[in-house]
């Protein structure tokens, strides 16, 4: 094969695998965060495709003929992506959600602040809580089982064959399910103490009419909230972070 023959080959199997690797680090948690320069993404993905090319090679298909099937090439490699770089978003966005059911009970629900994990407004222990968690996921270094789940992905979503659209749509549904549960979960003390401090605001109105009970109790809910999420912070996020490995494991990686 000459020199011609192969730039040709090797430009096709990198942009095939840019595709893939590209459209799941726009979402992958840490880089595909807003504050992150686009062009630092593109770098990332374009660095993991040269890498990554070599041993995908044998994998791919013949190139096509026709730009219409190389679309169709692509297209279908960025919905693969797309899964992936989902799944991780939906995983940490667990955090936003405990958060937000967090200032509900603790009576910062109206302290709204930018969250860029979501790109829109949230609230302030939700904005925490996403930005301590995308942290201790590049601590503890689950960010390359998403890197890797992308590699491995191969072996099941073959480039040119066909999607499973049935099956990433019902596990999208079931990790979205799976991801209130577990916000649930984390944020279980907080019902607890939110039912316990209205009920007691409830007899002291009671005992006492004239007395503005809840002027009086609201910045005694933010600090007891304060508190308690502070008591309970580190085992929240070991929780956190052990419902991400498995559950990538489970919807990422090919059994």
């Amino acid at each position: 094969m000459n020199l011609e023959e192969f730039l040709p080959l090797r430009v096709f199997e990198i942009l095939m695998v840019f595709a893939r690797a590209g459209s799941a680090m726009l979402m992958l948690p840490g880089i595909g965060e807003t504050f992150v320069p686009v062009r630092v993404r593109l770098l990332l993905s374009a660095v993991l495709a040269l890498a990554v090319a070599p041993a995908i090679a044998p994998q791919l298909p013949p190139e096509p003929t026709s730009a219409a099937g190389l679309l169709a090439l692509i297209a279908g490699e960025v919905l693969i992506g797309i899964y992936f770089g989902l799944v991780a978003r939906i995983l940490l966005l667990t955090l936003d959600t405990a958060g937000r059911i967090i200032s509900f009970s603790s009576g910062l629900a109206s302290a709204t602040i930018f969250n860029p994990s979501i790109t829109e407004q949230g609230t302030a222990i939700g904005l925490i809580l996403t930005m301590l968690g995308i942290l201790l996921l590049f601590i503890t270094d689950l960010h390359h089982l998403v890197i890797r789940a992308v590699v491995e992905s191969y072996a099941v979503f073959r480039p040119g064959g066909e999607l499973m659209f049935g099956d990433l749509s019902e596990a999208v549904t079931e990790l979205v399910a799976g991801s209130f549960k577990v916000a649930v979960q984390l944020s279980a003390p907080f019902y607890v103490f939110s039912l316990l401090f209205f009920v007691c605001l409830g007899v002291l109105a009671r005992l006492m009419p004239q007395l503005q009970i809840f002027f009086i109790g609201l910045p005694v809910q933010i600090y007891v909230g304060m508190l308690v999420l502070a008591t309970i912070l580190g085992a929240m996020m070991t929780a956190f972070l052990t419902y991400y490995a498995d559950t990538a494991a489970t919807y990422l990686i090919p059994n």
